[in-house]
C-alpha cells in the first residue's frame, strides 16, 4: 500500500486524531482535536487539514454530520511512521513473562497456556499453529490409497513432526505405484522443505535426462497438490474469542455472526497462519483490514510472529482484533515475546 506524503501539520493532525479515536472509540469532531492538537489552531483550520486527509483517503466520514475516523490506509501510516519500533513496558513484559515458561515439559500444554496468556495480555483474539510444510524439512514421506479415490500423504520432519494431506487421486495411483514414489522421495529427497522439493523436482524435469523421469513427473504432480492439499485436522488452537463482543466494532449482530462463522473455519484460520508463517520468523507481520487474504472484508488487524521451539520445531501465533487497536502494545509485545522465546531455546 503506497502512502501520501504529509505536511507537517497534516501528519500532526492525523496523529492527533488516531490517539483521540483510539482513547474515544468514536468519529472524532474538530472541536476536540483543536484541542488535543500540540499547536494552537481554531477548528476552522483543523476542518481544513481534516478536508485534505479525506482527499488522501486517510479519514472518512461516517455519517454526515459526525466526526472522522482513521482509514485502514491511515492505521497503516501510523504504524509504520510512530509505532514500527515500539519496545514493551517493563509492566508489560511483565505480564508476557508466564507465557515463557513451559516449553520445555510439555509443548503441546504450553501452546495452550502461552496463546490464553497472550490473549488476556493484548486484549485480543489468539490463534496458534504449529510448524507447517514451508518450514518442515522432510525425513520421509509415504503416500497411502484411501478409496474410493483420494490418497493420504504422510510427511515426517526432522524434528519429529507429522503433516497428513488428503488428496484427491485424479490419476489412478494404485497401492505399489504410491510405494515406490514414496520410496523414491524418501531417497533422493531427505532434507528437503517442500518448497525446495518441488524446485529439485522442476528443475530435474526441464533438464530431461534423468532416468527417474517419469518417476519424478508423478512425484511432482503429488508434491504440488500436497502444497494445497487438505490437512487431516488443523491443530488450531484459538483463545479469547469471547473478547470480540466486547468491542464496539462488532457490536452488530449480522457482523459479529460473520465473524464468529470465520473463526470455526479452522482450515481457512491454518491457510492464514501458514501463509505469513515465513515472515512471521524474521519479525512482526502486520496485516490491516483488506491486507488478510482470508477475512478481507471483517475490518479486523491480524499480528503475525513465529517463534522457533528448538527440538518442539515452529510454532505460528497470530493476535487479532479490530483496526481501532493499541499497536505498540501488539506489536511491541509480540516482537519481544518472541525473541525471548526463541533465545531461550537456543
Amino acid at each position: 500500500m503506497s502512502l501520501p506524503p504529509l505536511s507537517p501539520r497534516g501528519a500532526t493532525v492525523l496523529k492527533a486524531l488516531i490517539e483521540a479515536y483510539l482513547q474515544e472509540g468514536e468519529p472524532i469532531g474538530s472541536r476536540l482535536l483543536a484541542k488535543r492538537h500540540p499547536e494552537a489552531l481554531s477548528s476552522a483550520t483543523i476542518r481544513n487539514v481534516l478536508s485534505d486527509l479525506e482527499d488522501e483517503q486517510l479519514v472518512s466520514q461516517p455519517h454526515t454530520s459526525a466526526g472522522r475516523i482513521p482509514t485502514e490506509r491511515a492505521w497503516r501510516y501510523y504504524v509504520e511512521r510512530w509505532v514500527q519500533g515500539s519496545v514493551p513496558t517493563p509492566e508489560l513484559a511483565q505480564l508476557l513473562s508466564p507465557a515463557l515458561e513451559g516449553v520445555d515439559l510439555d509443548p503441546e500444554a504450553w501452546i495452550r497456556h502461552a496463546t490464553r496468556t497472550l490473549s488476556e495480555v493484548m486484549e485480543g483474539v489468539l490463534l496458534a499453529l504449529p510448524a507447517r510444510l514451508s518450514r518442515s524439512r522432510m525425513v520421509r514421506l509415504e503416500f497411502i490409497p484411501l478409496p474410493p479415490r483420494r490418497v493420504v500423504a504422510i510427511w515426517v520432519g526432522s524434528l519429529g513432526e507429522v503433516e497428513h494431506r488428503v488428496l484427491d487421486n485424479l490419476w489412478g495411483f494404485g497401492e505399489a505405484d504410491l510405494m515406490e514414489l514414496g520410496n523414491f522421495a524418501t531417497e533422493h529427497y531427505t532434507g528437503l522443505t517442500l518448497p525446495e522439493l518441488q524446485a529439485q523436482l522442476l528443475s530435474a524435469l526441464r533438464s530431461g535426462t534423468d532416468a527417474g523421469e517419469q518417476l519424478r513427473a508423478r512425484l511432482a504432480t503429488l508434491a504440488h497438490r500436497m502444497e494445497a492439499g487438505e490437512a487431516a485436522e488443523p491443530q488450531i488452537v484459538v483463545a479469547g474469542l469471547n473478547r470480540l463482543g466486547a468491542f464496539p466494532e462488532f457490536e452488530d449482530g449480522t457482523r459479529f455472526r460473520a465473524l464468529i462463522a470465520a473463526f470455526e473455519e479452522h482450515g481457512r484460520l491454518a491457510r492464514l497462519l501458514n501463509a505469513f508463517a515465513e515472515q512471521g520468523a524474521q519479525d512482526v507481520r502486520l496485516l490491516l483490514g483488506s491486507e488478510n487474504p482470508i477475512v478481507p472484508d471483517l475490518g479486523l488487524s491480524t499480528a503475525v510472529r513465529t517463534v522457533n521451539l528448538g527440538h518442539a520445531g515452529f510454532v505460528t501465533f497470530a493476535w487479532v482484533g479490530p483496526l481501532r487497536a493499541d499497536y505498540g502494545r501488539v506489536l511491541g509485545g509480540l516482537r519481544w515475546w518472541g525473541d525471548e522465546v526463541t533465545r531461550r531455546q537456543g
